[in-house]
């Protein structure tokens, strides 16, 4: 029968505690939601139990796995039951992957059979990656795509505890559900899973317990079911409320201001491969277009077409004339790639110094941060030392300083939790009612794409044909998840 506990878990640094007398208990064939703001130390919790705590961050406290008591700061003890007996889902799965094997060659290595490479090859289809993307190395799939290669190999993992951390991230809502199938399995297979999470709709699906993580210690916790129907804290209404699911429809209204892009018959993709075609669509100064559709579709590809980042393959873009330098800019699906990470987060923010008018561009640095919830003590750490939802917060503050006339954003709340999400989307659409900044939302979220777009486009795609893109912002809310 597997087990794990978690007894009296303090994580701290020398400056400040982080996480003070955690204790947590999950059953065999049970799973365990851990919710709470990013940067609260969701992450790290699962990091002391696999031994992976960084360089400087101090832990105490006891992990007990299937009866085994260990010290939390026996680094060593807890990293031999790797594999064996616990399994890690990271939150990066691009950096957790080994960047030389390819993808089949990943989930086969934990397949204990003759025919691995099969085992392998099911595995991945299972999670609705086409057999062209088997043979590729991490470097050459989407972060979507890294996320199901990462949710194959939990599929077969011969691991009692399995600790999964933000396994949906990057992933649209079919392909969600594809996972959180897969934990099903897995619980009814007998194995504990420990699920660190600001998905609430995969908590619904899933959780049998959960746990509110706030201010250093858990606040909140019970039943699934009793919680998201009466949570007991304000910390947890609060953060139920802020599920997108929960916001009003933003209401339809034609467009007034002026055209900030244009696109025309455009065709994309990369190679002699066309991702899409015959793509026609405009975006207005001051309102927010919602681009949805499944992972893999060409969204981002889109957006980096856009932004000059690829070379059209058919068709036309026109921008205002006169519009050049940082007219257009894009908010990163990964921001933890776009900060250098030899240098402190504060010294890659002076940079825009160098830029003509930089010294007003860095004055609206501070009132910024504080509008994003960011302490201004993030400046003084490298990339590493934040979580993600800090690095795309800080990302979005470095882009919106410069004054943008359009801002591409590629999945810019995949990484933060609820509370925070709804945060950054009310301000970016303060910011696009105040200054008339034109977003283009890449997004898999169609609930918040529902509550915060003016316009809803969709990429819809049969069989091999190249997408299409559908305008759905009158469309049924039930006709988009159809058709997604």
């Amino acid at each position: 029968m597997n087990t794990l506990a978690v007894e009296n878990l303090t994580i701290a640094t020398p400056h400040r505690v982080i996480v003070e007398n955690v204790s947590l208990t999950i059953a065999s064939g049970a799973i365990l939601a851990v919710l709470g703001e990013t940067g609260s130390g969701k992450s790290l919790i699962g990091s002391a139990i696999m031994g992976l705590v960084p360089t400087g961050v101090s832990v105490s406290g006891r992990i007990v796995v299937n009866g085994r008591i260990y010290d939390a700061r026996d680094a060593h003890a807890l990293r031999s039951l790797w594999s064996k007996d616990i399994f890690l889902l990271p939150q990066e799965p691009l950096n957790a992957l080994a960047p030389l094997l390819s993808a089949e060659v990943q989930v086969a290595e934990q397949i204990k059979a003759p025919k691995a490479l099969a085992g392998a090859a099911a595995a991945l289809s299972a999670m609705q990656l086409d057999t062209e993307h088997h043979r590729k190395r991490p470097f050459e799939l989407s972060g979507g795509m890294a996320q199901r290669v990462m949710a194959a190999i939990a599929s077969v993992t011969g691991a009692g505890i399995v600790i999964a951390d933000e396994p949906t991230k990057g992933l649209d809502a079919d392909r969600r559900d594809v996972v959180a199938q897969v934990f099903k399995a897995l619980r009814e297979s007998g194995r504990v899973i420990l699920l660190i999470t600001h998905d609430i709709a995969l908590v619904r699906l899933l959780a049998d317990q959960i746990a509110f993580l706030d201010e250093r210690t858990i606040i909140e916790s019970g039943p699934a079911d009793s919680v998201l129907r009466q949570p007991r804290t304000d910390y947890a209404r609060r953060y139920i409320a802020s599920d997108p699911s929960t916001w009003e429809r933003r209401p339809y209204a034609r467009s007034h201001t002026p055209k900030v892009i244009e696109a025309d018959h455009l065709r994309i993709g990369f190679g002699n491969r066309i991702l899409a075609d015959d793509l026609n669509f405009h975006c207005h100064a001051g309102h927010i277009s919602a681009l949805l559709g499944k992972s893999g579709i060409g969204k981002t590809t889109l957006g980096r077409t856009l932004l000059g980042q690829a070379t059209p393959l058919g068709g036309s873009i026109r921008r205002p004339i006169g519009k050049q330098g940082r007219f257009l800019q894009k908010l990163h699906q990964d921001p933890t790639r776009v900060f250098s990470p030899w240098q402190s987060l504060g010294r890659s923010m002076e940079d825009l110094r160098r830029l003509p008018d930089g010294e007003r561009i860095l004055n609206e640095v501070p009132g910024l941060m504080r509008r994003f919830g960011l302490r201004r003590d993030l400046l003084a750490r490298r990339p590493h030392q934040i979580s993600g939802g800090e690095a795309q917060r800080l990302a979005l503050v470095r882009i919106l300083a410069t004054k943008p006339g359009m801002l591409i954003a590629d999945e810019p709340t995949s990484r933060l939790d609820p509370p925070v999400q709804e945060q950054v989307i009310r301000y970016l659409r303060k910011v696009a009612d105040e200054d008339e900044l034109a977003i283009l939302l890449i997004t898999h979220d169609r609930d918040l794409a529902t509550a915060i777009a003016d316009r809803r486009m969709l990429m819809v795609a049969e069989a091999t044909s190249p997408a299409t893109l559908r305008d759905v912002t009158q469309a049924p809310l039930h006709n988009i998840r159809t058709a997604t």
